[in-house]
């Protein structure tokens, strides 16, 4: 058998459905062997190869299956780091298939001497968890093995599977193998916490008035949703989260009071700033959620749970350890809890109230006729429409805080996916066809971009539209790249450069693509554009002229 016949069963094997890449000479052994087993597995052409990372990265979130990508050697390789980068600072499992040059031809690696040749192995060591060469067809299986394991274990993250041109597409006597391992499904093993850890954790809750739970995407990653409801509930308490944790709760739940951090709304900071405790479940404790590591205050107790322990106490050096499985360690926390609950002094309804205030205050305000729309009061329609299937997939930078800040989710799940672990341009539209084809194609995925962050992937509705997948891209178009310019406003006296460009009017750039489209300039358009599109056979884009000048971000 053919070691890229091979390399494809093993995939099928393993729980993989789809591979997400761009072809190459070197790479066409695994392709051929895809081929062979249509109906097994699927490969997806993608437009470019950073859209090829970014679809599995959205599709492993979506499915909890680490997904795949391939790319061939040297340009396409490189044009990996950035989708491998996200999913290593998100913690989410890759298998990454690059094709290299052939064993004989190492001595001419250097600079390109051998077509594409470059060490693009050692480019991976900082974006992966493991990077391997098969140097030898007969470790093929034991590798594959391998890659799986270390992808979906501990902290999960990238491993990078480097198949020279000419293993790839030579022959090996493999013996037939009938392993249903499905090593792509994660987090493969879970872990408890240590009981003595647990105990003291139980203590600081109980002996608090006004603790808050915070919870992050790890939560997600482990499927923790009845555990943070039933710990909220049981001790009263509110709970916050950060932008990857969006949607662990319902988000009209009494108890749930949105996305905290420089993308979240005013009160649930409030939360995390009168606080006497904070509870970090499945989160890094990282920039944005904390204010520039402002919040908590070196005073007050922290309690981190995390399967990872690199990064318990990072930031807060006194908290409270959970080495845990997000799942599992709430399970053991509320059961050493059992009845007892803490004398919490949380004016919750009034929470609640001021946060209904500032809503209707920032997204319902009258818009002013022929000017730009205010990104809120797009939220804001947005919310109207909104069913609890859509899921809902966001660029990175502003777009991303719009969302996190101004949409509600009325059901828990992951129906929310944002780039928070690097933050790249460009991450929205692939990793909506990655979130589209996760759900079987059965659910609307709403894509928010800015004008800025959607250029960097317009090819892929071409993907869309050949897959027929039902997302909707919502264009916030404001011909500026907003954060800078806002910071060039606020720091550097207004001397603007190189944040500013012509208008594309994407309506028209949809339609050369075959996609169906709106250009949006009041409320009403929008909210006639999106009913238009509740159940949408095939992509679509409404372009909105949206204002250059409002942000999302947080200041204290």
């Amino acid at each position: 058998m053919r070691v890229g016949d091979k390399l494809a069963e093993l995939l099928v094997q393993n729980g993989v459905e789809y591979v997400y890449g761009v072809p190459g000479g070197q790479t066409l052994p695994l392709y051929d062997g895809i081929r062979k087993l249509e109906g097994k597995i699927r490969h997806i052409l993608m437009r470019d190869e950073r859209s090829a990372g970014f679809a599995a990265d959205a599709y492993a979130r979506m499915t909890g299956r680490a997904g795949v990508c391939d790319a061939t050697v040297g340009p396409g390789a490189t044009n990996l780091v950035s989708p491998l980068a996200e999913a290593y600072c998100s913690s989410i499992p890759l298998i990454a298939i690059v094709s290299d040059i052939a064993r004989a031809w190492e001595h001419r690696r250097m600079k390109g001497n051998a077509s594409q040749a470059l060490e693009q192995l050692d480019i991976f060591k900082t974006v992966s968890k493991w990077q391997v060469t098969v140097t030898d067809p007969k470790a093929l299986e034991n590798i594959i093995d391998t890659a799986f394991r270390i992808a979906t274990t501990g902290k999960p993250g990238p491993v990078v599977i480097s198949v020279p041109d000419d293993v790839a597409s030579s022959d090996f006597p493999y013996r037939e193998t009938t392993n249903t391992l499905q090593g792509a499904l994660f987090p493969r093993f879970r872990t408890s916490p240590d009981p003595n850890d647990v105990t003291r954790a139980v203590e600081l809750l109980l002996g608090s008035k006004k603790p808050v739970l915070v919870v992050g995407g790890g939560a997600h990653i482990s499927g923790a949703y009845t555990q943070v409801k039933t710990l909220a509930e049981t001790l009263k308490i509110p709970v916050i989260t950060t932008i990857s944790g969006k949607g662990i709760i319902e988000e009209t739940h009494a108890l749930a009071f949105g996305v905290t951090g420089s993308f979240g709304n005013p009160m649930a900071n409030e939360i995390m700033m009168q606080a006497d405790l904070v509870f970090f479940i499945g989160c890094k404790a990282g920039q944005l959620t904390t204010l520039n590591y402002r919040v908590p205050k070196k005073d007050v107790p922290v309690i981190h749970l995390d399967a990872d322990p690199e990064e318990i106490g990072r930031n807060f050096a006194h908290s409270i350890p959970l080495l845990s499985d997000a799942r599992l360690g709430l399970d053991a926390l509320i059961k050493t809890l059992g009845n007892k609950k803490p004398d919490v002094a949380w004016d919750l309804a009034g929470f609640k109230t001021k946060h209904q205030q500032w809503y209707q205050e920032k997204a319902r305000s009258a818009p002013v006729p022929g000017q730009p729309l205010k990104p809120q009061a797009i939220m804001d329609t947005v919310n109207q429409c909104l069913t609890d299937k859509d899921v809902i997939v966001c660029d990175a930078s502003l777009s991303s805080g719009w969302a996190a800040s101004y949409l509600t989710l009325n059901t828990a799940g992951r129906r929310f996916m944002a780039p928070r672990g690097l933050a790249g341009l460009g991450w929205g539209a692939p990793a909506a066809i990655g979130a589209a084809m996760a759900a079987k194609e059965n659910n609307r995925v709403i894509c928010f971009a800015g004008d800025g962050g959607f250029s960097y992937s317009v090819q892929e509705l071409e993907v869309m539209c050949r897959f027929k997948l039902p997302v909707v891209n919502v264009i916030l178009n404001n011909d500026v790249l907003g954060w800078i310019k806002h910071v060039q406003r606020d720091v550097y006296q207004k001397n603007y450069i190189s944040t500013d460009f012509c208008h594309v009017d994407f309506a028209t750039v949809a339609k050369g693509f075959g996609v169906r489209s709106y250009s949006v300039q009041t409320l009403e358009e929008l909210k006639q554009a999106l009913e238009s599109e509740k159940s949408p056979k095939g992509p679509a884009v409404i372009d909105i002229i949206s204002d250059p000048w409002e942000s999302p971000i947080f200041r204290m």
